[in-house]
């Protein structure tokens, strides 16, 4: 959930027509972030209580690719040059005014689907041979964005899916204890499956904590995109505290009309 939760924004920025070291890209991170836990509690609490986290979804990414890949949503060529904040967040913004609205039109036909009991009718046709492909499908879409952010270096990529990989496949039995704890029973440390739980996020964390080593040793020479200092930016022009509202962008837009 989380890597497809932060990896929505991270594709969608560059078609977006977001600078690499835009603010609003840590701002999309940080909604979809907050949008997912809102999700997850009325999920748990009023919906059907899955023990599930609600989170970001490929399935619209290819859509969403789909969409902005049209002509009168190519980038400007002369993006680099415009300096004013407020022209440039417009750029943005139309694009992502667009993709709300289209995200918008599908969760309603979900809805519709889901309300009217369509759904059980139709899951006599739709097998596990069917829906594998389709998930198939969806991945392999996704392979060339993939192969373009891997490319930017081949051997941290690489070393991250196989620690993914690790974690996941050899360490998924692997208990550790956590500190401050005790089983009633046993009056021992609490272990819990930390690597069968987290694979993706511990593999992503050991390998951005490497290029953090190879940064401060200078081993990744300045403007290398492996380095954790290439967009600090985001971080200092960030707010610490962003309560995001749901439509922001089309309330804005409606409010330019008046």
């Amino acid at each position: 959930m989380a890597g497809s939760t932060v990896a929505t924004p991270v594709i969608l920025g560059p078609l977006l027509c977001m600078a690499p070291d835009d603010p609003n890209k840590a701002n999309l991170i940080s909604t979809i972030m907050f949008v997912s836990g809102a999700a997850t509690l009325l999920q748990s609490t009023f919906g059907t209580r899955l023990p599930i986290i609600q989170g970001g979804s490929f399935s619209f990414i290819v859509v969403a690719i789909a969409i902005l890949s049209q002509p009168e949503f190519k980038c400007p060529t002369n993006l680099d040059k415009i300096t004013d904040e407020k022209e440039r967040e417009e750029i943005w913004q139309i694009r992502i005014r667009e993709i709300q609205g289209a995200i918008i039109v599908a969760s309603l036909l979900e809805v519709f689907i889901g309300l009217f009991g369509i759904v059980g009718k139709i899951l006599k046709y739709i097998t596990p041979m069917a829906v594998a492909p389709a998930i198939t499908m969806i991945g392999l879409s996704l392979f060339k964005k993939s192969a373009e952010y891997s490319s930017r270096n081949w051997y941290i990529a690489i070393l991250t899916i196989l620690l993914i990989v690790v974690f996941s496949q050899y360490c998924m039995n692997v208990k550790l204890p956590i500190p401050f704890t005790k089983d009633l029973t046993t009056g021992k440390l609490i272990r819990y499956p930390v690597f069968q739980v987290f694979p993706v996020l511990l593999g992503m964390g050991v390998a951005w904590l490497i290029c953090y080593i190879m940064t401060v040793t200078n081993v990744f020479e300045p403007g290398n995109r492996s380095r954790t200092d290439v967009n600090l930016k985001i971080i200092s022009n960030t707010l610490w505290f962003r309560f995001p509202y749901p439509c922001k962008s089309i309330i804005e837009f409606l409010q330019n009309l008046n």
